[in-house]
């Protein structure tokens, strides 16, 4: 049976969005989730109507998709032989997807994020995250525990700016969610580092865990976790008043966090880890959701 031309371009449009997911999906509760949040609370902050309010959050969520799918598709073309070990499951390893066609999505990629931001109003920010990323995946800064730190801190700067300015202009509590929730990625986001041990040594890849060792580092996430609740209260939760809803979510987010203060000294080993670390983006998504009522 002769396949038509409609049905034929809507079967390829089905297999590069389901391609798309399978690389971003492992990514989602750090990206797509929890700036679509902020998205919201823009959208809340601004009074926006309802069909406007709409719009925003449908172009919002595929501004992050493109965001995130970026990020990816570099991350995973210059990690082939880490993946192998570390995460077998990716669709370059699977065999999902060839070297070639991956570059391919990623030079497409690398044209329509910024027009598409540029469409938005967030152009500066969406070229922001495109030199973090060359900066990151071309020019090595992923080989080195300080360079993926502050990837990932100025990465949540470029998406929650993005997040907000797409949909009104910018505001200090604005800014101050922003910066506050930057800094804490930037100090503890070696904990993603602690599940990669065999895969970043054998790739000779310099993280936390393997230049200052294993127990050091868990040490010092502990610590980190642990205070960190007073930060999140005092910048965060604070401002936004003593109403019972701020002193739950704040109740919430620092049990959380003095749960994975807990686990990443105690719970040990690949499987542990990876889990600690899908509480970690969890965390993120929950206090970028809590936004849309303490940021109103």
């Amino acid at each position: 049976m002769t396949t038509t031309a409609p049905a034929a371009v809507l079967q390829t449009a089905w297999h590069e969005i389901r391609l798309s997911w399978l690389f971003i999906s492992a990514d989602r509760w750090t990206t797509v989730f929890p700036a679509t949040c902020f998205v919201t609370a823009a959208v809340v902050h601004a009074r926006l109507p309802p069909s406007e309010a709409a719009i925003a959050l449908v172009c919002g969520a595929l501004y992050f998709w493109l965001f995130v799918y970026e990020h990816t598709l570099a991350n995973q073309l210059v990690g082939v032989e880490e993946d192998r070990v570390n995460k077998p499951f990716r669709p370059l390893v699977t065999g999902q997807s060839s070297i070639r066609g991956a570059r391919l999505r990623l030079n497409a990629v690398r044209v329509l994020f910024p027009v598409y931001g540029y469409c938005l109003g967030v152009l500066e920010w969406a070229l922001m995250w495109q030199i973090l990323s060359l900066l990151q995946h071309e020019y090595r800064w992923g080989r080195h525990w300080l360079g993926r730190n502050l990837y990932a801190g100025a990465g949540v700067v470029a998406q929650l700016a993005a997040a907000w300015e797409m949909v009104t202009t910018m505001s200090p509590d604005a800014w101050r969610w922003i910066v506050t929730l930057a800094i804490t990625v930037t100090l503890l986001m070696s904990v993603q580092d602690l599940r990669d041990i065999t895969g970043d040594r054998a790739v000779h890849r310099s993280t936390m865990p393997l230049v200052f060792g294993e127990r050091p580092t868990r040490v010092f996430l502990c610590a980190g976790f642990a205070v960190g609740p007073l930060a999140i209260h005092h910048f965060l939760m604070k401002p936004a008043g003593p109403h019972w809803w701020i002193i739950a979510t704040d109740v919430v987010l620092c049990g959380w966090s003095l749960l994975l203060s807990v686990r990443v000294l105690l719970a040990r080993g690949r499987e542990q880890d990876q889990r600690s670390y899908r509480l970690v983006e969890q965390w993120y998504t929950l206090a970028l959701a809590a936004s849309v009522y303490t940021l109103r």
